[in-house]
Formats: structure tokens, sequence, C-alpha cells
């Protein structure tokens, strides 16, 4: 697991901003690629774009 840094609502209820600090995965990840959250190790996973 990773830790999350910083969270922003950028509009109302609708769009946030999540900052979390996983160096190993930010030296492969790309613009368009997803990532997948989970809140615990058995949590639904979210996909995500970066």
């Amino acid at each position: 697991m990773h830790t999350i840094i910083d969270r922003r609502e950028l509009t109302k209820g609708d769009m946030i901003s999540i900052t979390v600090e996983a160096p190993a995965i930010a030296k492969k990840i790309h613009p368009g690629q997803f990532i997948v959250l989970r809140v615990n190790e058995t949590g639904e996973r979210t996909p995500l774009t970066v």
C-alpha cells in the first residue's frame, strides 16, 4: 500500500485530485495509462487515469 499525501476537491463534490507517494510507479507510468486504487487489501478496485 502507498501513502496518500494530499487530497483536494477540484469541483464541488464532482472531481478530486489525489497525490500518492509511489516512487516505483512514478518512474514507469505514462500519461493516459491507468492505476488501480483500493482503500484496503480486500476493497473494490477503482481504475484512475494518469
